[in-house]
């Protein structure tokens, strides 16, 4: 069967068409960053990673987490994707709430760089700052997609990065992730530690690996394919919400067969979605929030 896309507002068209009819809401995420250990060399990581990146809850095949983005609230980013997920500097020092486990090494100064972009073709992912003037927020720097060896990068933590007492913790609300059209977007993101503290006046870590996340931009079907008379294809959902998968044949009729319900779970996350008697020559979908 030959695939039509066709973008118009939130409505896709691939032989089929899925709408977004519910008001959604973005979470607001927390990623903790620290070190495997507080000697020069040892290297940064994502704490959490794992309950967040492509890989978590059993990655591409199951279910992963997703950074949930809806275009709703606030009125300052209108016609945007935004969430205002926060990546954390787990603090070493009583004085932030520390010390926390796998925190980095006093006089670390913890950036994340936003290393790759993959996601709908012409999009873009910017990050703004929100603690000047909340009502005017300013723009940090914008990747876009295709982006494969980024090197914008901002600050994760709040100390000094040639003071080797500094405590390397911060963790800075008022910064906003958005997104300009909808679909599914991978994020690369490394860890680097900027100090001038370690041996000879550089770094006391190594950068992590890149992590991967997955920012989910709008109410959006991806990955579509059809084998046979079985169709599949997966978006992304926010957490404790209800889904709704259903088909119909002519869109001219207010009539929908569900295919399949996906309950909602505690955190924003991928699921697929399978129709197997997809037999009709033109079979249209659609994914709908259902009751909660």
């Amino acid at each position: 069967m030959k695939l039509r896309l066709k973008f118009c507002a939130a409505v896709l068209m691939f032989s089929g068409c899925i709408f977004s009819s519910s008001t959604l809401h973005a979470q607001h995420a927390h990623i903790y960053a620290g070190a495997l250990g507080q000697d020069p060399g040892d290297q940064l990581w994502f704490v959490t990673g794992s309950i967040w990146d492509t890989n978590s809850y059993g990655g591409y095949t199951q279910s992963p987490a997703c950074v949930y983005l809806d275009n709703n609230l606030p009125a300052t980013y209108p016609g945007l994707y935004q969430t205002a997920t926060t990546f954390v500097s787990l603090p070493a020092t009583i004085f932030n709430g520390g010390p926390a486990p796998y925190a980095a090494s006093l006089g670390a100064y913890l950036e994340m760089k936003f290393v790759s972009l993959q996601g709908p073709a012409g999009g873009s992912l910017t990050l703004w700052d929100e603690n000047t003037d909340p009502q005017n927020p300013q723009v940090m720097f914008t990747v876009p997609v295709g982006t494969r060896n980024g090197t914008n990068q901002y600050n994760l933590s709040e100390g000094d990065s040639s003071d080797p007492e500094s405590d390397p913790y911060g963790h800075i609300h008022g910064r906003r992730f958005t997104c300009d059209k909808p679909g599914l977007y991978t994020v690369g993101l490394q860890l680097v530690d900027t100090s001038q503290n370690g041996p000879d006046g550089g770094p006391i870590h190594t950068p992590s690996d890149v992590t991967y996340f997955y920012f989910q931009a709008g109410l959006w079907l991806s990955d579509f394919s059809r084998s046979n008379q079985i169709a599949t294809a997966r978006f992304g959902l926010p957490g404790y919400t209800n889904f709704v998968f259903e088909a119909s044949t002519n869109l001219a009729r207010t009539n929908w067969t569900t295919i399949q319900t996906v309950a909602g779970t505690t955190h924003s996350e991928l699921r697929w979605v399978t129709d197997t008697n997809a037999t009709s020559p033109m079979r249209f979908y659609r994914i709908r929030m259902g009751n909660n």
